[in-house]
Formats: C-alpha cells, sequence, structure tokens
C-alpha cells in the first residue's frame, strides 16, 4: 500500500511529485476490489483510505501493470480525481473522458494509461463522515445501466464501515475475515459465475450462480478442480492463465466454448484476478465467469452481416455507405465511388457532409438531423452531392441508425439513388407541359381523348371556354359533346371520327357547335387515334380551337378576292404580281394583251422573261422595277423613260411603278407590277420638246436649247479639264439671195446649208440655227487643231458650193469665228461675244474663212482697263503720289553687315488707301510709263543718299528695280548718269535690281548697261532667276554680283525635292561664277533651315521683315 500525502480540497492540476511510503495491500480490501471489477465489467479498480493529511491506497486491482507503479514510484496521478469524488454526491460516472472538458488534459487519460472510462463513490465511515473511495476505470468509453449502478452504490455502503482508522496497525483484529463476510454476502446475488481458488486451482468457494453452471452443490465443489468445470479443450490455456495471474499478480481473461447435449453451444467469458495477502504474495484468485453466449451469437450474426454487406457493397448497382456516430464515412459501395469519381482510400474517414453542397448541408443539419435523430430512420431526402471534378448530382437519401444499448447512435446505414438523369428529364418534361400549357392557353387551344371502348371523354380547362360549358353541365360522356355540335355538322363529325378510326389517318375538319351562350362558332378539330398490340382502337387523342374569326375572315377575304378580280380585270392598267421570288402569280387581261403572254402561260415564269424593258434613248435592258422594289424592299416608282418589248416585238412606252407585298409581320411576300400604255403620250411629249428645242425651218436646235448645251459643255470642261470647241457660223452673202429671190428662196438655201453643215460634223456634234443666217456648233471633245481643221473643211465646202435659183447660180461662203472651251471662260455670255467677235474678225479679213480666238483677243477687250490705269498712273507721276518701301535682306550666316533692303514702290490713291504694285505696274509696262516710274524711285533714293543723314552711315546696300524698258532707255540712260553728276553719292550702297526675263529679252543692253553700272561702282542682281527658260548660258555675258533665286522654287522647296533640287544646282551654278544668292518668299522656319543647308545666302520674305516705309525703316523717320 502507498501513502501519499497532499492538500485537502486541492483544485485538478498536473500531480505534484509527493513523498510516497509503500505499504501492503490488504486481501480482504483487494477481493472487495476485485468484486468492483467484476461488477461494472472494467480492468481496473481502487480503494483509498483518506484522512486530513494522507491519501491510502489500500487495494487496486489492474493498476500495477496498466499504471506501472513500480516504475512511476508514488506518483499518484488519481489524486485529483479522489478529490472530485469525495466532493460528489451520490455515483460519479464519466463515460468518456476524452469528451470531457474537466478531465481531458488530465495525465491518467492523456498519458500512458490512457484511461477513457471512471467512475467512483466516496466510501463513508459509521459517523457518516467520508474515510475513502472505491472507483473502477477502464480504457474505454463506456456506461453504467442502472442496475450495475445499484449494485455499486450498495457495494459501497458494506466497504465503508469495514476500513478500519487511518493507519494499518490501528486496524482490530478480524477485519479481512470481516471484509471476506462482506465480499461472500455481495456475490451471492450475482448472476455472474463467481469463484475462489488456490493458486493451483482448487476450490475455496463459488456463489449460486457457479454451482448452477456446474450442475451441482455448492458444497460439493469445494476442493475440486477449477479446470475439471471446463471443456477439456480449454483447460490447458485456463491453467496456464491462472498460474500466471499468481506469478505476476496479473488480470487475464479467456473465452470457453461449452458444447450442449442439444448439439449447440455455449459461450462464456472468464476473467481471473489475483487476491494477494498482507505479504502480497497471492493468496487466492478470484474467477468471473460470463455468459456471452447471445453476444457471440450477435457477433457471428454480425460478422455474416458484414460479410453480406461487404459482398452487397461490391457487388450492388446502388449507391451505398456507413457512417459513425461523428458522420465520418466507414464504408462505401463501389457504385458510390463510380459516381462520385473518388478512389476508397480518400473518402474513407471524411465527413459525409463534405460531399454536400452548401445548401444541402445546411438543409441537412438544421432539417433532417434533429428529425433522424429522433426517429431513427429517413426516407428519400433530395440532396444535392459534389463529384470530384466539381459537377453536381442529384440523389435521394434514405438511411437507418443503429444504436447500442443505451439507444446512443453508433452507426448508419444508407441508400442513395442518383437521381440528376431523372430530375433532368423531369425538369425537361415539365418545361415542356408548361410550354404546352401556354401554347394552348395562348392559342385557345382545348385538348381532349376519348376512350373508344368506354366512350367517355376527358376535357382540358381550354375545352370548357372553347364550348362555353361550366364542368356541372359536361359529365364526360360522348352524348354531352354532340349536343353541343351543330345539328347540321353532327354527321360529318360522326363520319369523319368514324374514318379515322377505320383508316388510322390523322382527323382534321372545320365544324360548327353551339356555344353556352346560344351563338354559333366554328370551330376546327384534329385527332390522332390509338391502337393496342392487336390492333384494336383504345384511344383517340386530339384538339379544338375556335376558329370563328378565321373563318369570318376568310369570308371576307374571299370577297374581298373577288371584288379585286372584278377590279383588275375591268381597270386600263396592267397588273402582274409575283412571288418574293420574282416569279409572275398573275396578269391581268391587260397585262395579258401588252406582254403577250396569257395568264395561265407566264404563271411560275421569271418576271424578266414576261416584263422586258429597255432604255427608250439607248435601247439598253433595264432593271426590272420588281427586282429593284425586292432588293430595295421599297416602293419603286422609276422616272426614267421605259419601253416594253412585247412578246411579239411590240414596244410601247410605259410608266410601271412596283410595291412590295407584306403580311402582318411585315415579312415581304411578292410584288405587285402596275404598268399602262404612254406610247401616244409620250409620242406628243417629244413633239412637243423637239418644237420647243429645235428650228422649224431647217430642224436643227434653236438658240434656246443651244445655250443650255454650251453651258453644260463649259461646266464640263471646266470640271474635268475636257476639251470643247465653239464655232459660231455666218452665210456670206445671204442676203444678197434672200433680198433677190425671195425668203422662200433663202429659206431654201438655208435648208441646203443646213444638210451640208450636218455632213461636216460628227453626230455626237450639235449643230443649231442661232438666227437668220447664223448658225452654231459645239464640238464635243475636240481641241482647238481638230476644230480648225473641221471648220476650214466647212469653208472649203462652202466655196465649192453654188446655189442655183431659176438658172441663177450664186457663191455663198461663210465665216467663223472659233473659240476653245476651257477654264478662262466665266460664263456663256463671255463665250459667245467672243465668238461672234472672232466671226467678224473673219469678216474682215476676207471672208468664207476660219479665226481662232487667241489671248492676244482677250487681251484687247481687256485694254480698254488698262488704259484707266494709264490716265491714273499719269495723274500719280504729276501729283508725286507714289511711296517708297523697303524690305530686308538678311545673310543667313550672320556676317555683321549693315541693313540691306530692297526698295519698293506703293501708289497711294485719292481715298489715301494703299495700292500694291501688282496693280499698276503691268498697265505701267504696257503703255510705256515703266521708266518714267524707274526715274522717280531712283531719283528720290539719290536724294535720300544725299541726305547726309547719320542713320545712313548702317546702310549697307538698297537694292533698287529697274524695267526692261529703263535698260534699254539710252534717255534713261542718260539721265541717270546726270543724277550721278548733280548729287554725289556713295554709289557702293546702290543696286539695281533687273528681271532675269528682261535681261535675256535684251540680253546685248542689258549687258552694256551692267557694265557702264559697274565700272560706277554700283552692284547688279539679277532677279527672278531661274524663271527664264535658259538660266545659266547667258550668266557669262552679264557680270552681277547676285542672283535673287526666283520665290517659285522657294516657296516649296521643303516638300517639293524638284524645287530643292533646282536651289541647290543655283547656289552650285553661283558658287562657281563667285556670285551670292538671295532666297525670296521666305514664309516660315522650315524654308530658312532649308536653304541654310542648301547654301543659300541672303533671305528676303515675310519670316524676315515685313514691307514698311523706307525712311521709317532705315530710321530717318518715326
Amino acid at each position: 500500500m502507498i501513502t501519499i500525502a497532499h492538500r485537502p480540497h486541492e483544485e485538478h492540476c498536473s500531480p505534484p511529485a509527493p513523498v510516497a511510503q509503500p505499504l501492503t495491500p490488504d486481501a480482504g480490501l483487494s477481493a472487495l476490489a476485485a468484486l468492483a471489477c467484476t461488477l461494472c465489467q472494467t480492468p481496473m479498480a481502487l480503494i483509498s483510505r483518506v484522512t486530513p493529511q494522507h491519501q491510502q491506497l489500500v487495494a487496486q486491482v489492474g493498476l500495477g501493470l496498466d499504471l506501472g507503479l513500480g516504475e512511476y514510484g508514488a506518483a499518484l496521478p488519481h489524486l485529483a480525481w479522489t478529490i472530485a469524488t469525495l466532493g460528489h454526491p451520490g455515483l460519479l460516472v464519466v463515460s468518456d473522458v476524452s469528451a470531457a472538458p474537466t478531465w481531458q488534459d488530465d495525465w491518467l487519460a492523456s498519458g500512458p494509461a490512457g484511461i477513457r472510462f471512471y467512475a467512483g463513490l466516496a466510501l463513508h465511515g459509521p459517523d457518516g463522515q467520508p474515510i475513502g473511495t472505491l472507483c473502477v476505470m477502464d480504457t474505454q468509453p463506456r456506461e453504467l445501466d442502472a442496475a450495475t449502478q445499484a449494485q455499486f452504490s450498495a457495494l459501497g455502503q458494506v466497504l465503508g464501515p469495514a476500513l478500519a482508522p487511518s493507519l494499518p496497525e490501528e486496524r482490530p483484529s478480524g477485519a479481512v475475515e470481516s471484509e471476506l463476510a462482506c465480499y461472500r454476502t455481495l456475490v451471492e446475488s450475482q448472476t455472474d459465475l463467481i469463484s475462489l481458488a488456490t493458486p493451483q486451482g482448487r476450490l475455496t468457494f463459488v456463489n449460486p450462480a457457479f454451482a448452477a453452471h456446474a450442475g451441482r452443490p455448492a458444497e460439493a465443489l469445494i476442493g475440486t478442480s477449477l479446470y475439471e468445470h471446463l471443456p477439456a479443450a480449454d483447460r490447458e490455456a485456463v491453467a496456464s492463465q491462472v498460474a500466471a495471474v499468481c506469478a505476476h499478480a496479473l488480470v487475464l481473461g479467456s473465452e470457453v466454448r461449452h458444447p450442449t447435449d442439444e448439439g449447440a453451444a455455449r459461450w462464456t467469458s472468464w476473467t481471473h484476478h489475483p487476491l494477494c495477502d498482507a505479504q502480497g504474495r497471492v493468496w487466492a484468485v478470484q474467477s468471473v465467469g460470463r455468459d456471452i453466449t447471445e453476444r457471440k451469437l450477435t457477433e457471428r450474426s454480425l460478422k455474416d452481416s458484414q460479410t453480406r454487406l461487404r459482398s452487397l457493397y461490391e457487388s450492388t448497382p446502388a449507391m451505398l455507405h456507413s457512417i459513425d456516430a461523428q458522420g465520418r464515412l466507414l464504408t462505401v459501395s463501389d457504385t458510390w465511388l463510380a459516381k462520385m469519381g473518388y478512389t476508397r482510400s480518400e473518402v474513407i474517414g471524411r465527413n459525409s457532409a463534405d460531399f454536400l453542397t452548401p445548401e444541402s448541408h445546411d438543409y441537412a443539419r438544421n432539417v433532417v438531423l434533429p428529425r433522424y435523430l429522433r426517429d431513427g430512420r429517413c426516407d428519400l431526402i433530395e440532396y444535392q452531392m459534389v463529384r470530384k471534378d466539381g459537377t453536381l448530382i442529384d440523389v435521394l437519401l434514405s438511411a437507418t441508425m443503429e444504436r447500442d444499448a443505451q439507444g446512443h447512435p453508433l452507426r448508419s446505414l444508407a441508400i442513395l439513388e442518383d437521381v440528376t438523369e431523372k430530375h433532368a428529364v423531369e425538369a425537361a418534361l415539365r418545361a415542356n407541359q408548361e410550354r404546352l400549357s401556354l401554347a394552348t392557353q395562348a392559342n385557345g387551344i382545348g385538348i381532349w381523348e376519348l376512350d373508344l371502348v368506354t366512350q367517355r371523354l376527358t376535357w382540358s380547362e381550354m375545352m370548357f371556354q372553347i364550348f362555353g360549358l361550366s364542368r356541372d353541365q359536361f359529365q364526360g360522356r360522348a352524348e354531352d359533346w354532340q349536343r353541343c355540335v351543330h345539328p347540321d355538322d353532327l354527321a360529318l363529325c360522326v363520319q369523319q371520327m368514324a374514318r379515322a378510326v377505320a383508316t388510322g389517318q390523322p382527323m382534321n375538319f372545320d365544324f360548327r357547335i353551339v356555344h353556352g351562350d346560344g351563338s354559333v362558332h366554328d370551330v376546327n378539330a384534329s385527332a390522332t387515334v390509338f391502337y393496342d398490340k392487336d390492333g384494336g382502337p383504345l384511344r383517340m387523342l386530339g384538339t379544338n380551337y375556335d376558329v370563328t374569326e378565321r373563318k369570318r375572315m376568310e369570308r371576307e377575304l374571299a370577297e374581298k378576292h373577288e371584288l379585286l378580280r372584278v377590279t383588275l380585270h375591268s381597270i386600263g392598267d396592267a397588273v402582274i404580281t409575283t412571288d418574293a421570288r420574282g416569279r409572275v402569280q398573275w396578269l391581268n387581261p391587260v397585262a395579258e394583251r401588252m406582254t403577250g403572254w396569257r395568264n395561265v402561260e407566264a404563271c411560275g415564269q421569271a418576271l424578266s422573261d414576261v416584263f422586258r424593258i429597255v432604255d427608250e434613248a439607248t435601247g439598253q435592258p433595264e432593271m426590272c422595277p420588281v427586282s429593284r422594289s425586292l432588293c430595295e424592299d421599297l416602293i419603286d416608282n422609276p422616272a426614267r423613260l421605259t419601253q416594253l418589248i412585247s412578246r411579239d416585238g411590240t414596244l410601247y412606252g410605259i410608266e410601271d411603278s412596283a410595291a412590295p407585298i407584306r403580311d402582318a409581320q411585315g415579312q415581304v411576300l411578292g410584288v405587285v407590277l402596275v404598268f399602262h400604255d404612254v406610247t401616244e403620250q409620250r409620242r406628243m411629249g417629244h413633239e412637243m420638246s423637239f418644237r420647243a428645242t429645235h428650228d422649224e425651218l431647217t430642224g436643227l436646235v434653236n438658240r434656246s436649247e443651244f445655250e443650255t448645251r454650251l453651258l453644260r459643255a463649259l461646266h464640263d470642261s471646266q470640271q474635268r479639264d475636257s476639251a470643247h470647241a465653239l464655232m459660231y457660223i455666218d452665210l456670206d452673202q445671204f442676203k444678197l439671195v434672200n433680198d433677190a429671190c425671195g425668203h422662200a428662196v433663202g429659206d431654201q438655201l438655208l435648208r441646203q446649208v443646213t444638210e451640208l453643215l450636218n455632213g461636216c460634223v460628227r453626230s455626237r456634234d450639235t449643230l443649231a440655227r442661232l438666227g437668220g443666217d447664223e448658225f452654231g456648233v459645239i464640238l464635243e471633245h475636240c481641241d482647238v487643231e481638230q476644230a480648225e481643221r473641221v471648220a476650214q473643211k466647212i469653208c472649203d465646202q462652202m466655196e465649192e458650193f453654188r446655189f442655183v435659183h431659176d438658172g441663177r447660180r450664186f457663191r455663198i461662203g461663210t465665216s467663223i469665228g472659233l473659240v476653245p472651251l476651257d477654264k478662262r471662260w466665266s460664263h456663256g455670255d463671255a463665250i459667245m461675244q467672243a465668238a461672234d467677235t472672232s466671226c467678224y474678225a473673219a469678216k474682215e479679213a476676207g471672208r468664207n474663212r476660219v479665226h481662232v480666238w487667241f489671248d492676244t483677243d482677250l487681251t484687247m477687250h481687256t485694254r480698254k482697263g488698262e488704259m484707266q490705269w494709264a490716265t491714273r498712273l499719269e495723274q500719280a507721276l504729276d501729283e508725286d503720289r507714289f511711296l517708297l518701301y523697303g524690305q530686308r535682306i538678311v545673310p543667313i550666316r550672320p556676317t555683321g553687315e549693315g541693313l540691306r533692303c530692297e526698295v519698293l514702290i506703293r501708289l497711294q490713291d485719292h481715298d489715301g488707301s494703299i495700292i500694291p504694285p501688282g496693280a499698276f505696274l503691268p498697265a505701267a509696262e504696257r503703255f510705256q510709263l515703266a521708266s518714267r516710274i524707274d526715274r522717280w524711285v531712283v531719283r528720290q533714293v539719290f536724294a535720300l543718299l544725299a541726305s547726309g543723314d547719320p542713320a545712313l552711315d548702317a546702310v549697307h546696300t538698297l537694292a533698287v528695280n529697274l524695267s526692261g524698258q529703263s535698260i534699254s532707255d539710252p534717255a534713261f540712260q542718260r539721265y541717270l548718269l546726270e543724277l550721278i553728276d548733280s548729287q554725289p553719292v556713295d554709289l557702293g550702297k546702290l543696286c539695281f535690281e533687273i528681271t532675269e526675263t528682261a535681261a535675256i529679252t535684251k540680253l546685248a543692253e542689258a549687258g552694256s548697261f551692267i557694265q557702264g553700272m559697274r565700272r560706277l561702282g554700283m552692284r547688279l542682281a539679277l532677279d527672278d532667276f531661274g524663271s527664264g527658260s535658259s538660266s545659266f548660258g547667258y550668266l557669262k555675258a552679264l557680270q552681277v554680283d547676285y542672283l535673287k533665286i526666283d520665290g517659285q522654287f522657294i516657296k516649296d522647296v521643303v516638300h517639293d525635292p524638284l524645287d530643292r533640287a533646282a536651289v541647290r544646282c543655283f547656289c552650285d551654278v553661283a558658287r562657281v561664277m563667285g556670285l551670292k544668292t538671295v532666297g525670296e518668299f521666305v514664309e516660315d522656319d522650315p524654308i530658312l533651315q532649308e536653304l541654310l543647308e542648301l547654301g543659300v545666302d541672303y533671305a528676303q520674305g515675310y519670316l524676315i521683315h515685313r514691307p514698311e516705309p523706307l525712311g521709317r525703316l532705315l530710321g530717318l523717320t518715326e
């Protein structure tokens, strides 16, 4: 026995390290501890005595080996359990220590012993005070039934007084015998087989149950061998177990089979407990036998069931699984695995809820599980499970629960039916039924079924609405339906139904009924007959729907159709209808007459074969209006003039119109084509149009139409740059014939001339009589050279033509004015005036000839305006109204030179406005005023230089322009020399600019002038360089200092590679000849940068400087 010091009422905790004193277990108390194990069927029991200072372990069974007290010494881990037992009223039972938060971390539960079950009882002394505890333990969870708890409590009541005071030496003599007497008293009432035997196996005590099992009185069994009461086959094994119990103080057990006379067998479970004396020697062995025959039978049955179940799980086509009380999968069938896509190792041990969808899991936990725990079964529960690949299957689950003896759940067996496909079919069927219901309801279709054997008739809800009856008015008999049929149509209905039954052909016909409200309705009936395997008619399934409105519309449509037919046959227009593919469906009589096709022949033909139309003017086939209407889905009312070619070749001028025919949904069903004969109207229209546009005498185009066509040709030449020409023809000597022979003869002459002229021009050209003896010709797509040849041909033929009347021969000539039609003409009047002027020029030149209009003629027309400028310039010179402006010329690469500028001229008008030189210098050149203007400019510049103003010190060069007239005018040169002599100035500041054109035109005079100026110290520049036709050959003869490159090359030098190449070439020539270059018209930075790269020396233009008054530029004025 071990004594352990402890603190009373200490809370449960990890065991302290107490000081232990070994004690020898008490033999009598050991027997009672063994009895406790026997009562509760546990392998371990403890009896302890407690005092305020100590707890003593006075007896134990099974703990020595299982707890290993020899190894752990005085460590007594049940200390806290003892305290809890003393403080608990009555029996303390912990069915599963691992599930009890108070004990699950205790060393006794989590340590080597692995205790899972505990039952303890406080022992009380004679005075009612607690003096110890009795407890039993097991390594498996378990329950104590009420009977066992009562027996255990009774043992505690007997055991309490038997405990001696605190110390062993205080125990009274005879205590062991008293304890054994208590033991015997308790075991007498036990149904288990209980015996005490010596270590050699001789019985010293048996209880009545043992004696009854052995079949002999208890007294007769004392002294006999325990083993002789066991089957011979088990004696040796049991003897070996008892020897081991005695040698090692172990608790051992075995199961023994007892054959019976009836051939069956009884099974007994034996447990052998060692009983030790005060010295720890085993003085007896308690053997407890319990009849386990029923358990064995149950186990065998269970094993057989498990075998059958395993075979079932492997072979059944059903989805099966079993789960434990915690919901973990124990077994699953092969079909279950195949359906779910798992292997068995992947699912066993997992919670069955893992395979449910979240919705099914919630439903199972909240709804199904409470009812299942209550009833122990569930049937056809709908779940959705998730397969391994993530897809869902629908299942119906039925399950039963297996419980233990106490009613607690042990396991469940479930069978699942995969109803995924069934649900899909049901869903499709429901959808079809819903669609059918919607369709029948929406379309007013009633469904009926007639049993041909019983003549019972079943109606859908819509049938009652169609017939206007309530359910009370229809009993499901065939005669109920017959009463609703219109009397005049009953025979038809019976006949149609009989024919369908006899032939098996579907039935479909219309009949009339008398509605419930007394009105007559039209109804359509369709049905199919179904037969049995022998061919006998079983039932007829069909539909009805009200077609009253359809019948009414059909009648109205028939009436309208007849009215339309009569109308279309009566109207004067031709009508053709086609289908949506453009094939003829019908022609009215007028269309038959005009096309030459009869209705029966044309039906089904392509419309293009029946209705052939061409352009009236060109004869080219035209697109059929029906084809256009079908393609573009619109009403076609063509404005073109077309002709219909009849089948026999007759031509009809027609006006047609086509329009699509649509149904209620807007779909095109076909086209209706309407046309009528306008041949006569068109002939009359053409005649009136011809009279309005042609000369009655000659049949030629008149002046009004001619001018219209002239404007059209002029517009074409301006828009497309086409070459056309106008001839204005006037007959020579016509007045002589007309006066001498009379107007009638004159008219005859005009008709003959018309024929001659027609023979000289093309059919595409326009020949017109403009009035009297004047004719006009528009030669289309004909240049001036070709037109001149045509005009000359007319003159040649008229030269040979002789008009003869009354033996008199007249020579008639023509004077022709020829004008090219091009962009120079802005309107027709100007062209006609030019042609008329050219014609008169031809007459003045000798008649019967051609005069071609040239730009010089245009100059003559503009001379009047230029003469006005001449007058204004003369006046401006007299009034000194010219102004000097200046524009800077700068080096592209800075050189530090002084101011360079070009001197420019402006004219101040009477109103104070400033007129640029481009407006008046051309007139000055033309009327020989340019030299006078040059004199004015030179005089002003010399006066400025002679002023001696200090601001002039900054001037490097003043460039003055001279006209071609000045450089070839000796008087100007003399004036210039006189000016130099009279006003001494720094001639090095002067540079005269001469245009390249003027220099080339008057090369000798220019060369002489340049040499003379250079000798005087002035510099020369060649302006507009590059504009001439030979810019390089004359440079050797002209000793100039600067080349001013024409602006037409500068303005596009950035984007035009040809201009860039030209400028580069000019710079190369200037560089070879030692000349400086100036780029004009420099408008932006990219141009300036390009000139820099090309090597140009100076730049001039609006980017550099806009012209301003010269005095302000030189700093002489503000």
